[in-house]
């Protein structure tokens, strides 16, 4: 059982851009957070972070897991390489935050979590959107119950590609690594995903979809929509693109008594509309506060070294991710099959 503790010694495993402009500064903004190592193949990249963080650093993840002063452990690695690096950080005692999605398949997935649960260690899946203020505060009013049930929604999240944020530029995995069953779906459309599953507090269980690649160097899709229905029986569409050159990460849920929507641009991050015409109008931090002018300030970092230090349940679990994942592998089984797809979760939904 581990004991509480002050500081939190942190070894950072990928040096790419999602460490290097997120998690890293988030960490350095901790105040009982050290970094104690980072890790990377590229030695350059790892020898730059080190010095900038003044912290050691390992070109071998596994020496990074032998460390005995580091207790916990973020990884920023391509998606394929998430489950392997995390069940190893698990048997040696480390607890996790692994970047999204969780795994590329269910059964990895699963070895994550069990892996965690068998050693007695948290694991944490950086899906970043339950974090914006916008979306906290939706979370609140709709868990009031002054707007009623959900009827219908719809969510996007589209930007101009991964070669314009990933550190390996137009060589960026998603490019180049055809073993990963997905593109944009698993990029940004799992973020939304999850997203829904926060707001509603429910679970996806059916979707259709449709995809294309149209202007990006890959074998997956650039772009895509997915039909949903939740256990409850409200509809709606989740949309993802790499193709929009300007960003976009709106999402409008349409309610009994009004709508809430949330980071459609403007002034006001969150508006609630109301059937009697009233509206209330709510000037709060957005999502491009973050994603553009202040990346430290996710608050994915802060929550995970919270929970650990305070020995609470994860914010985003394993389970989450693994449910998120989940609808991505079924939208992709229902494009093949031109069909619903019925989504089967083998993992008991989180409390939250």
């Amino acid at each position: 059982m581990k004991t509480l503790k002050d500081m939190i010694n942190v070894g950072v495993i990928g040096c790419g851009s999602i460490a290097k402009f997120r998690h890293l500064p988030e960490l350095d903004a901790h105040p009982q957070a050290n970094i104690e190592a980072v890790c990377d193949a590229n030695e350059d990249r790892a020898a730059k972070l080190a010095r900038l963080y003044k912290s050691k650093y390992y070109l071998d993840y596994q020496e990074l897991l032998e460390d005995s002063n580091i207790d916990a452990v973020i990884i920023c690695l391509p998606h394929h390489l998430h489950a392997k690096v995390a069940v190893e950080a698990a048997n040696a005692g480390k607890d996790i935050l692994c970047e999204k999605p969780i795994a590329t398949t269910l059964e990895e997935a699963e070895q994550m979590v069990e892996a965690a649960k068998s050693n007695n260690i948290k694991l944490m899946i950086g899906h970043n959107q339950r974090f914006a203020p916008s979306h906290q505060q939706a979370k609140q009013i709709l868990d009031s119950g002054e707007l009623g049930k959900v009827t219908s929604f719809k969510t996007t999240f589209g930007h101009s590609g991964p070669e314009n944020w990933s550190i390996e530029g137009k060589d960026s995995f998603y490019f180049t690594n055809d073993t990963i069953p997905f593109g944009v779906m698993g990029d940004l459309a799992i973020h939304k995903i999850d997203l829904l599953h926060y707001l509603l507090g429910e679970l996806i269980t059916h979707v259709s979809a449709m995809s294309g690649t149209f202007q990006k160097p890959t074998n997956h899709e650039d772009s895509s929509i997915m039909l949903v229905r939740t256990h409850s029986g409200a509809i709606g569409t989740v949309t993802a693109s790499w193709t929009y050159s300007m960003q976009e990460n709106a999402t409008v849920l349409y309610c009994e008594n009004g709508v809430i929507r949330m980071e459609e641009g403007g002034e006001y991050p969150l508006i609630i509309q109301y059937n009697n015409k009233n509206a209330v109008y709510y000037k709060l931090g957005d999502l491009m506060t973050y994603e553009r002018k202040e990346p430290e300030k996710s608050g994915v970092v802060f929550s995970f070294i919270n929970s650990l230090l305070d020995h609470q349940i994860m914010s985003i679990t394993g389970e989450d991710g693994y449910n998120a994942l989940c609808v991505v592998l079924s939208a992709i089984e229902a494009e093949k099959t031109q069909s619903i797809v019925q989504v089967t979760t083998r993992m008991k939904q989180a409390v939250h």
